[in-house]
């Protein structure tokens, strides 16, 4: 049996887009990753599409008409110009995903990842966790904690930090507020 080649995606801005709507089908209707556009199109954030890369299941071209994708390491690098967390999020986001979760973008909740269990169907049901990547030697204040604690919440989500080791390994912790 021939191995599949990989979807096509480019860069647009912060963001990857798999334009051939079979491609885009396929990444979306199987994994759900990513968030379908109109016309079939499928917009990835950056951190799925290296993780994709790594998984040899999208090629990602600075433009349409270049002839060779970029590697790992060429897009944790444009990644890092904007996010200096992206190498703890793709490890997190990879974790993840090998742990039998969908994964979708926290933004909208103030973190980086909310996640769906095995089953449960994005769309219908909602994400019970928020998770947020760290680098082992993060700190932070108590009103920054609180923040995060408070956060989960208010929104009635287990919360969880990701703490990424050096050699990309993840433990997570659950934080949230006790009530005796």
């Amino acid at each position: 049996m021939a191995k599949k080649s990989p979807a096509n995606g480019v860069l647009v801005g912060g963001n990857v887009l798999v334009s051939e709507e079979k491609e885009a089908n396929s990444l979306y209707q199987k994994s759900f990753y990513g968030e379908m556009k109109s016309g079939g199109k499928l917009t990835l954030s950056l951190v799925e599409a290296i993780h994709l890369v790594e998984k040899g299941k999208l090629a990602v071209k600075k433009t349409k008409t270049a002839k060779t994708g970029l590697s790992v390491a060429e897009l944790l690098k444009r990644g890092e110009k904007t996010d200096k967390l992206i190498c703890q999020q793709v490890s997190t986001y990879s974790d993840l995903r090998a742990k039998g979760y969908l994964v979708k973008s926290g933004f909208k909740f103030g973190t980086h990842f909310r996640i769906y269990a095995r089953g449960e169907k994005i769309g219908e049901d909602h994400s019970g966790i928020l998770v947020h990547a760290v680098p082992e030697n993060f700190s932070m204040s108590m009103t920054e904690l609180s923040r995060i604690v408070r956060l989960g919440h208010s929104v009635r989500k287990k919360m969880w930090l990701a703490v990424v080791d050096t050699d990309g390994d993840v433990t997570y912790y659950q934080i949230g507020r006790v009530t005796p």
